[in-house]
């Protein structure tokens, strides 16, 4: 593992201690709080920058996130009987 994911691994841990109801108040997200608040890793959120498949902000080197915009995300790829609703 390099020291960048060693990095990633230890900030995760410390992140998975917040309370998520703490995140459901706050405005703006960085990565590893948007993956917290999606359930997901924050690889699958890099992935999911590089797609362009979520909307997101730089400010210098920090990844940033609207929770209204990652409400919508979820609404949108919401999916009921197995297919996605358009």
């Amino acid at each position: 593992m390099d020291t960048v994911n060693k990095e990633e691994a230890v900030k995760s841990t410390e992140l998975s201690t917040t309370d998520l109801s703490t995140l459901y108040h706050k405005p703006i997200l960085n990565r590893e709080e948007a993956s917290i608040f999606l359930g997901v890793s924050i690889r699958h959120i890099d992935n999911l920058i590089k797609r362009m498949d979520i909307p997101f902000s730089k400010s210098g080197r920090r990844t940033l996130f609207r929770r209204t915009d990652i409400d919508k995300y979820m609404e949108s790829n919401n999916s009921q009987g197995g297919l996605i609703n358009v």
